[in-house]
């Protein structure tokens, strides 16, 4: 989530054909689409990426939950029927990233995937913890179908890996996703810049020890949760660091 409504902006090459509203969704790899996200749904959207292999789908995050039949239009515009939706990855649990998961589950089924330190509050629809209360939206309970312990793990989707790594510090559960695909990285880093709030038990300490994490995987993309997409694994770099240099001290 954002504190405030950031800019939202994306590869300035790819923005020259970023027009509102989107007519279909936006391909930023083989396979790897934006489905979600101010300009596509619903300003009150983080970004939600669709990925496929094999013809299985995963999506990271869901939006806020008022755009979920947006999305499902975003989803079959790329090419894709919803109902092949075999994982859905909750990179936190803040309502512009989980809103939609009552909605797929009760329709598709996916399973929903989430740190077991954030899974109490999507269950529960905690509406300060999911800051439900903040965005004026009522969220729906849902069952996390697979509770992740620990720092890695490997989801299966048709022939790809998709990497969950525990990068606490937005929130405790919070996590992001990173798939290796035709010789680049891809990393999910959803809500890198924060904020932090104590409501949310967020922790400056552990959230820059995982920055370092994520700057060492040297990925060549990152597919941010409300600031876009960024190409080169030099800015991914930059702009990870960024946030760092913000919090230092």
């Amino acid at each position: 989530m954002c504190s405030k409504a950031p800019a939202f902006f994306l590869e300035p090459a790819l923005h020259l054909s970023y027009h509102i509203p989107m007519l279909s969704p936006l391909r930023i790899g083989p396979g790897i689409y934006v489905v979600a996200g101010p300009d596509l749904t619903d300003g009150r959207d983080a970004l939600a990426y669709l990925i496929e292999d094999a013809g299985e789908l995963a999506l990271v995050d869901a939006g806020a939950g008022p755009s979920y039949t947006r999305i499902l239009d975003l989803i079959r515009a790329a090419g894709y029927d919803p109902s092949a939706l075999r994982f859905i990855v909750a990179t936190h649990n803040h309502i512009d990233h989980i809103g939609s998961l009552a909605s797929f589950v009760r329709d598709f089924d996916p399973i929903i995937v989430a740190h077991g330190l954030d899974a109490t509050a999507i269950e529960s629809a905690d509406p300060v913890r999911t800051a439900a209360r903040w965005y004026g939206i009522e969220l729906a309970p849902v069952k996390v179908a697979m509770k992740l312990e620990g720092r890695i793990h490997r989801l299966v989707l048709g022939d790809s890996e998709l990497v969950c790594l525990h990068a606490p510090g937005h929130t405790p559960g919070s996590l992001v996703v990173y798939l290796d695909r035709e010789g680049r990285r891809y990393l999910f880093g959803q809500d890198i810049h924060g904020p932090f709030e104590a409501m949310f038990d967020s922790d400056l300490d552990a959230w820059r020890a995982s920055m370092r994490i994520l700057i060492d995987l040297k990925a060549d993309v990152l597919c941010e949760g409300h600031y876009g997409v960024y190409h080169g694994a030099d800015r991914v770099a930059e702009f990870i660091q960024g946030f760092l240099d913000r919090q230092s001290g």
